[in-house]
């Protein structure tokens, strides 16, 4: 039976997973409470005595003025918080390519993740020579349309958990792509690369940006971006299915996901 990993942080009011040009969120506010509601349902269950109960339920369940019934909420949230896909119209100004363009199917498929956790204690240019040297250490090459994973270990370190820290996670530079490493992913046509880190690029050079999203002003697909994935440490294998579907938001430059990674057990 294969293993699902999550790799998205939870949405929380104050997270750490933000980045100082964007702003703070989630912002989250209970729309409709259970105790409110409770005298919509004490009116209706009343006449009717209430749904019918299985399983067992108590019969507390089914009464009126009790607490019972449904809640909601509503949530103000940034398209690049979390756990996040870019999309052209991120850093492209005058492309049409908005979240709701990205393919489907670039959001899943074969992934390898290349390990730096060892070079990215303190923030970090990752370049291609380190690249190479993590590909040899599992004796396997990146193939066309696989989707790279970056392992930094800096989401682990100061995202999330006891030591997370705001300031060292996503307002100072952390560890991160050398400006020369796109040239390495297109030439290998990768599909999307993704990095446990608020910033895909070393001290926010925006290379591997404007050279991944760009690509429609030369008339080829996109490589798309993934920042701010957790728990790769969970994942056992080098190899693994990649699933990270965006929501189709009109207009956004970019969509948070549910990231998961696929094991075989």
């Amino acid at each position: 039976m294969p293993k699902i990993i999550d790799l998205t942080p939870m949405l929380r009011e104050g997270m750490e997973m933000n980045h100082p040009y964007h702003p703070r969120g989630p912002l989250i506010w209970l729309n409709q409470r259970h105790e409110f509601i409770q005298y919509f349902y004490q009116d209706l269950w009343g006449k009717k005595g209430g749904p019918p109960l299985f399983d067992g339920l108590p019969k507390d369940c089914a009464k009126g003025g009790t607490g019972h019934g449904w809640c909601s909420e509503q949530v103000l949230i940034h398209t690049h918080l979390g756990a996040h896909i870019d999309a052209p119209l991120h850093y492209d100004p005058d492309t049409n390519l908005d979240v709701t363009s990205i393919p489907l199917e670039k959001c899943y498929g074969k992934a390898i993740m290349l390990d730096l956790r060892h070079l990215c204690k303190e923030p970090y240019a990752i370049t291609i020579e380190d690249l190479e040297k993590a590909e040899k250490k599992v004796n396997d090459k990146i193939q066309e349309n696989d989707i790279v994973i970056i392992h930094t270990g800096w989401a682990a370190s100061w995202g999330y958990g006891s030591n997370a820290d705001h300031w060292k996670y996503g307002s100072e530079p952390g560890p991160g792509l050398h400006k020369d490493t796109p040239k390495w992913f297109i030439d290998r046509k990768v599909k999307l690369v993704g990095i446990d880190n608020p910033n895909l690029d070393y001290d926010q050079t925006a290379s591997c940006h404007v050279n991944f999203l760009y690509r429609q002003k030369i008339g080829k697909d996109p490589i798309y971006i993934v920042e701010n994935l957790v728990n790769l440490e969970l994942i056992t294998s080098h190899r693994f299915i990649y699933i990270g579907f965006p929501l189709p938001i009109k207009d956004g430059s970019g969509s948070p996901i549910r990231a998961v990674a696929i094991v075989d057990d």
